[in-house]
C-alpha cells in the first residue's frame, strides 16, 4: 500500500530496470545535447585558440562532478533526487530546495525547446512559424515520456551507434581541412582565459547532469554507478574536445566565435571531389538526436519530480499540462538569441552551481551527518 503522506511515486515502483550500459548511453547523449552546437562558439569567445584547453580542463572537472553524482545515487540507492531532498530535510525545509530545483528544470526545458525551434527556422526552414516547431517537438517528447524510461533507454541504444557513425564520418572527411597554425600561439594571454572557459563548461553541460539523479533508483547494478557515470561523461567529453578542436583548427577562433552554430558551418566545409559536398545534414542529425534525448530526459525528470512532490499516483497526469505550460512559457521568457547569450554569460553558471552542486552537496552531507548521529 502507498501511504497518503508519502512523497513516493506510487504507480511506478522501482521495478523498472535500466542496465548500466543504457544509463551510460543516456549520459553520453545528455552531455552532447545542445553542447554540440553551442559550446565551441562560447568557449572560443572566451579562450580564443585555447578553447580546446578549456574543454579539457572542464572535462576533468566534469569527471569529478560525475564521481560525486555516482556517490549520491549510490547512497540514496532507492530514492530519486526529489525523494532524497524530502527524506533528508523534511517537507518544510525541503520544499524550498525542491521548488528551486524545479525552477531550473523549467528554464532548462524552455531553453532546449527554443534552441530546437531557432535552429530549424534559421538554418533549415526559414519562414516557418517557431510555434509550430515547438508544438511538433513537444508532442513527440510527451509521447516518449509517457512510454517510460525503459522505452527511452532502449531507443537511445538504437540511436547512439548512428550518432557515432555520423561523428566519425564528419571527423574523417574534415581531417584534410585542418590548419594547425590556427591553434597558435598557445596560451597567448596566459592560462586564465582557458580556466574561465572551463568555468562555464562546468555548468554547461556537466552540472546539468544532476537531472539524471531522478533515474538512478531504476538502475539495476548500483554498485557500478561510478563506472557508469564516468564512462558516459568521458565519452561525451572526448567528442566535445574533438569537435571544439576542429572548429578552432578549421574555422579559426575568430570565425568560430562569430558563428552561432560553428559545428554546422563545419559540415558545409566538407568537399570530396566534385560530388560529395556540403554535408551539414550530418551535424543536424547528430544534434537533433542528442538534444531530443536531453530535452526528453529533462522534461521526464521534471514531470516525475512534480508527481512525487504532489504525491500523485502517476507522473503521466502532468505531462500534457506541463507541455502546454512550456509552450507558453518559452514564448514569454525567451524573446531572441541575444537573451540566451546574456543568460548563458552572466546567469546560468551561478544558477546551476547552486542547483546542481551546492544543494546536492548539502543533501548528501546532511544525510551522512544524520546517519552518523543516529548510529549507537
Amino acid at each position: 500500500m502507498c501511504r497518503s503522506n508519502s512523497w513516493r511515486w506510487c504507480n511506478l515502483k522501482k521495478e523498472v530496470v535500466l542496465s548500466s550500459f543504457q544509463f551510460s548511453i543516456l549520459i553520453i547523449l545528455f552531455v552532447l545535447g545542445s553542447s554540440v552546437l553551442f559550446l565551441p562558439a562560447m568557449l572560443t569567445g572566451i579562450a580564443k585558440q585555447d578553447a580546446s584547453f578549456s574543454v579539457i580542463i572542464g572535462s576533468i572537472s566534469g569527471v569529478l562532478i560525475a564521481y560525486f553524482y555516482a556517490h549520491f545515487g549510490r547512497y540514496f540507492h532507492n530514492k530519486s533526487y526529489i525523494e532524497a531532498i524530502k527524506d533528508t530535510f523534511g517537507s518544510k525545509i525541503g520544499v524550498f530546495f525542491v521548488l528551486f530545483t524545479f525552477s531550473y528544470l523549467i528554464f532548462l526545458c524552455s531553453i532546449l525547446i527554443w534552441d530546437i525551434g531557432d535552429f530549424i527556422i534559421t538554418q533549415i526552414l526559414p519562414g516557418t512559424p517557431i510555434q509550430s516547431i515547438y508544438i511538433l517537438f513537444l508532442i513527440v517528447v510527451v509521447y516518449v515520456t509517457r512510454l517510460g524510461i525503459e522505452t527511452l533507454a532502449r531507443t537511445a541504444e538504437i540511436f547512439l551507434p548512428w550518432v557515432f557513425l555520423l561523428f566519425l564520418i564528419l571527423i574523417i572527411l574534415l581531417f584534410p581541412e585542418l590548419e594547425w597554425s590556427n591553434a597558435l600561439p598557445i596560451f597567448e594571454n596566459g592560462i586564465k582565459p582557458s580556466l574561465y572557459g572551463a568555468y562555464y563548461m562546468i555548468g554547461f553541460p556537466f552540472l546539468e547532469l544532476f537531472t539524471l539523479l531522478m533515474f538512478t533508483p531504476y538502475i539495476k547494478s548500483k554498485d557500478k554507478l561510478s563506472n557508469t557515470f564516468l564512462i558516459g561523461v568521458t565519452v561525451g567529453s572526448v567528442a566535445l574536445i574533438i569537435l571544439t578542436a576542429y572548429c578552432v583548427l578549421i574555422l579559426g577562433p575568430g570565425i568560430t566565435t562569430r558563428q552561432e552554430y560553428p559545428i554546422y558551418v563545419l559540415g558545409k566545409k566538407i568537399s570530396l571531389g566534385n560530388f560529395l559536398e556540403r554535408l551539414e545534414i550530418i551535424v543536424a542529425i547528430m544534434w537533433f538526436i542528442s538534444i531530443f534525448f536531453k530535452l526528453t530526459l529533462t522534461f521526464y525528470a521534471l514531470c516525475l519530480g512534480i508527481s512525487q512532490f504532489l504525491n500523485l499516483k502517476s507522473y503521466k497526469v502532468v505531462t500534457i499540462p506541463s507541455a502546454i505550460f512550456f509552450f507558453v512559457i518559452t514564448l514569454i521568457l525567451i524573446p531572441n538569441s541575444v537573451y540566451i547569450k546574456e543568460y548563458s554569460k552572466y546567469t546560468n553558471t551561478p544558477y546551476i552551481i547552486t542547483v546542481g552542486l551546492i544543494i546536492p552537496a548539502l543533501v548528501y552531507i546532511t544525510a551522512l551527518l544524520k546517519q552518523k548521529f543516529k548510529s549507537p
